[in-house]
């Protein structure tokens, strides 16, 4: 089993649950065909001859640093990799990685915070009572940085100020500006050898997709035709009918994904599959997507929801061979980005010795630094295709060497979106192979990604009311015995939410929309 892909496989779960299913970019003045994907650009950039330090003159500052991933694979500050960045900026982090995922909430509760927090939890650490502002800290220690304007509108709050610079996002304009880079969107992974028994049929449809399931299910009835990964069971149908998930602008206006007709048509058709037999019961009760991995590896089922990577990834690990279907089901198949990012690297108010830790940041948001600490040493580690995209001289899915080297996960807090794309790019590869079809049907909105209600507001608490209503409730939808119980699941559903506070929930959401979606369109004209 590959160490690498199951971690990665976590990471981009929660990325997901955190941003509303898919992350958007960020805009570099300097990005294009050159590969310049940094967030910050620099007129001094930090190098070894200009960060300030002198090897052996002193010894690193020492700063405290809190992973809030309990799945993080590096639990120090060691290898190759490391040890260049240190000598780069001055700085030597102290590491520790959280135990469980309510650790940071207890340390802020104690006021006990370390230097540097590294996490998802943007609401929690974007608080001036918590975290220093990027915008008055770069602009005093490190005044060269500028930031993406996109990239500081999507991370400021309700305080005007914003506390991080998130990873995983990249603005429209730069996704355009590296053909290279497919944004990761939901897949459906196939057995090849099925298929072929099967006279590889022609899959253009959903229908298409039925009639494959219902050939599998008569000549191989002791495997499962669709397999869901319980972290994945939905939104790869979710993308056929065009559905989103949270918040969805409709003429202007914003509407919860719940009244959509094609949130309604795509669990409809998640009840047809389970009907039809191609689905079990039991598969909804799953909580560890490493169980239905397994079930796949060990060949117990033909098609599997994941990631458009999922073929990779299964062909990495078992005796079977798979492909993704890279190609849309549906001419109402779309993908709409409203994402934000995923980890920010907080600068807490404990923080002892601020000056290095921004020129650490500066570094780490630097092309060159994040490329270093996620991508290894150029010319030795990788190298540029003139084409754009790099190309590896390690096995970037071995996690020994990658611990070995420290390399990948250290530049992974401050990565882009396009940056780490490209990082995943391989020339005619099933994860490739889809990435470059949906990157025809891929919009972006960030703008309703901004639309965050404050923590313990009424918004907050009917939205999450709703949603836990709905983890209760969708099951009925999914294993109801005939289509008209299915649909009356649904609506029964819907009338909840409606009770719970929805309208009141889509009239203030409306309100936050007009104003975010207008100054991201002045950043972006």
């Amino acid at each position: 089993m590959n160490k690498r892909y199951k971690l990665l496989a976590v990471m981009i779960t929660v990325f997901l649950l955190a941003g509303g299913l898919l992350s958007a970019c960020s805009n570099n003045s300097n990005s294009g065909n050159s590969g310049n994907n940094g967030t910050a650009s620099t007129n001094n950039g930090t190098t070894e001859e200009n960060s300030g330090t002198d090897e052996g003159s002193k010894d690193p500052v020492e700063l405290t640093m809190f992973v809030d991933a309990t799945w993080y694979p590096f639990q120090d500050w060691t290898g190759e990799i490391p040890e260049m960045i240190t000598k780069a900026t001055g700085v030597k982090p102290k590491v520790t990685v959280a135990t469980d995922d309510k650790q940071l909430a207890l340390m802020v509760a104690s006021g006990d915070l370390p230097d540097i927090v590294v996490s998802f939890n943007f609401k929690l650490m974007s608080d001036g009572n918590i975290s220093l502002p990027y915008n008055e800290i770069f602009p005093k220690y490190a005044p060269d940085v500028k930031f993406d304007p996109v990239k500081e509108l999507v991370n400021t709050v309700s305080d005007g100020n914003y506390y991080a610079i998130r990873n995983d996002f990249s603005t429209e304009s730069e996704w355009k500006d590296n053909p290279y880079a497919h944004m990761m969107v939901p897949g459906l992974t196939l057995r090849k050898d099925i298929l072929e028994e099967m006279g590889n049929p022609e899959i253009k449809s959903l229908a298409d997709l039925d009639n494959l399931f219902a050939a599998v299910k008569e000549k191989h009835p002791d495997m499962t035709p669709l397999i869901l990964n319980p972290n994945w069971q939905r939104p790869y149908f979710d993308t056929q009918f065009g559905a989103v998930g949270g918040f969805a602008d409709k003429d202007g206006k914003i509407e919860y994904y719940l009244r959509q007709d094609a949130t309604k048509q795509s669990m409809l058709y998640m009840n047809s599959l389970y009907r039809n037999g191609y689905v079990t019961s039991e598969n909804f009760a799953y909580k560890n997507e490493t169980e239905t991995e397994q079930m796949m590896v060990s060949g117990k089922g033909f098609g599997y929801t994941w990631t458009y990577s999922g073929a990779d990834r299964l062909n990495a690990e078992s005796d079977y061979d798979f492909i993704q279907l890279a190609e849309p089901l549906s001419d109402d198949a779309s993908v709409v980005s409203t994402g934000t990012g995923g980890l920010g690297m907080y600068v807490t108010k404990d923080n002892k010795d601020v000056e290095a830790t921004v020129k650490f940041l500066e570094y780490l948001y630097s092309e060159e630094g994040w490329r270093l600490a996620e991508w290894g040493i150029e010319g030795e580690d990788w190298t540029w295709n003139d084409a754009g995209y790099p190309e590896f001289n390690y096995n970037v899915q071995d996690l020994e060497t990658l611990k070995e080297k420290g390399v990948y996960w250290w530049g992974v807090p401050t990565e882009t979106g396009v940056g780490m794309a490209l990082g995943s790019f391989k020339e005619g590869s099933e994860t490739t192979r889809q990435g470059e079809e949906y990157s025809k049907i891929t919009s972006f909105n960030p703008a309703i990604g901004m639309i965050n209600p404050e923590t313990d507001s009424p918004e907050q608490i009917i939205r999450t009311n709703i949603d836990n209503m709905v983890k209760t409730e969708v099951t009925k939808v999914y294993l109801a015995p005939t289509e008209a119980e299915a649909e009356k699941a649904y609506e029964d559903m819907l009338e909840k939410a409606e009770k719970i506070g929805m309208a009141k929930l889509e009239a203030w959401a409306t309100e936050q929309y007009g104003p975010l979606k207008e100054k991201y369109d002045s950043l972006t004209k």
